[in-house]
C-alpha cells in the first residue's frame, strides 16, 4: 500500500503522516516507510548544501536538485514497496507541477515538464493520495512562523500569491485525480480521523 500527502506548505502533511505512521503499524502490524525529501534533518541538510553550493539563489539550479532528491525518493519507496511495507510519501510528482508552473521555469512547457517528472517518478503512483486542504491565507502565516522559528537558511519566504497559485493547482488536480481532500483548518484529531475513516476501506 502507497499512501500520499499533498498540500501546501504549512498545512500539516508531516505532522499527519507520521501520525498515521505510528497509527498502520499497531493497527497493521507491518513495517512503514515514511518518505520524505525535505523534512526534519534532511530539509537542513539540503538547505545548507544549496546555500554553501551558490544555486540557492537560482531557480532552475534548485529545481534539478529536487529533482533529483526526488529520483531517489522513487528508489527508496520503490525497494520499500518492494519488501512488503506500507509507504508514505509526503510529497510525491504533484509538488513539482504545483511550484514550478507559478514560478515559469519552464515558460509554461508542460511536456518537457512530464518528460523531466518521468525521468524521477517513473510510472509509480499512489495508491491513496490525500489533500491537506488549507486556505493559502492560512498556510502562508503558518509557513512563515515555522521558517522564523527553524532558522535553518531555507528558500527565501513564497510570497502569499505563490501560495494562492499553488492552492488553487492542487485543488484541480485533487479533482481530476480523485484525491481525498481533507479540511486542514480542522484540529488535528478531526484531520486524523477523516484520513484514517478513508483509510480503513483501502487497508
Amino acid at each position: 500500500m502507497f499512501l500520499c500527502f499533498e498540500g501546501l506548505a504549512g498545512g500539516g502533511k508531516t505532522t499527519q503522516a507520521n501520525l498515521l505512521a505510528d497509527y498502520l503499524r499497531r493497527t497493521q502490524e507491518k513495517e512503514v516507510f515514511v518518505s520524505a525529501v525535505y523534512e526534519g534533518e534532511a530539509r537542513k541538510r539540503v538547505s545548507d548544501f544549496m546555500h554553501a553550493s551558490g544555486i540557492a539563489s537560482d531557480q532552475r539550479a534548485v529545481m534539478f536538485l529536487f529533482q533529483a532528491l526526488h529520483a531517489a525518493q522513487h528508489r527508496g519507496v520503490s525497494d520499500a514497496l518492494d519488501e512488503g511495507k506500507i509507504v508514505i510519501a509526503d510529497r510525491w510528482r504533484d509538488s513539482f507541477f504545483a511550484h514550478h508552473l507559478y514560478q515559469g521555469t519552464f515558460n509554461g512547457d508542460e511536456d518537457l515538464m512530464r518528460q523531466i517528472d518521468q525521468l524521477a517518478f517513473g510510472s509509480l503512483e499512489p495508491d491513496v493520495c490525500f489533500l491537506i486542504d488549507v486556505p493559502a491565507e492560512v498556510a502562508y502565516d503558518r509557513y512563515v512562523q515555522r521558517e522564523r522559528r527553524v532558522e535553518d537558511k531555507g528558500l527565501e519566504l513564497m510570497g502569499p500569491e505563490y501560495f494562492s497559485s499553488v492552492a488553487n493547482y492542487y485543488r484541480k488536480i485533487a479533482h481530476d485525480k480523485h484525491w481525498h481532500v481533507v479540511d486542514g483548518t480542522k484540529d488535528q484529531q478531526s484531520v486524523f480521523e477523516h484520513i484514517t475513516s478513508v483509510i480503513k476501506k483501502d487497508v
